[in-house]
């Protein structure tokens, strides 16, 4: 987390367009869905979703006043992107984690 804004309950990431993919989800079934869920470090899902972006960061409105709470500056998140292969293409490799460890790391093969 960047930033919080308590009076605008939003909570500032640093993931953007560029990290998630300008892709809505599925608008039609949930108008609500943003540009990806969010989940703590654990992979809990925190109820959140990304609600805006610009290139570089992603802003996640927060209605529940304990989860705001609980967002501190500093703190760090997971975001399941709504389309993976945007996301995944700005990247020259991927972490592949259990749990919290990473146990693997896989090149990206590219010139398809």
């Amino acid at each position: 987390m960047t930033h919080r804004d308590l009076s605008r309950r939003q909570v500032i990431i640093d993931a953007g367009a560029i990290a998630l993919s300008k892709d809505r989800g599925p608008v039609e079934f949930d108008p609500q869905c943003g540009y990806g869920r969010v989940l703590d470090l654990a992979g809990k899902d925190l109820g959140l979703r990304v609600s805006s972006l610009s290139q570089e960061h992603g802003i996640l409105r927060v209605e529940d006043e304990p989860a705001l709470g609980r967002l501190k500056v500093g703190a760090r998140v997971r975001v399941l992107a709504n389309h993976s292969c945007l996301a995944a293409a700005q990247h020259s490799h991927y972490h592949v984690l259990e749990g919290d460890q990473i146990v693997d790391r896989w090149e990206i093969q590219r010139g398809w």
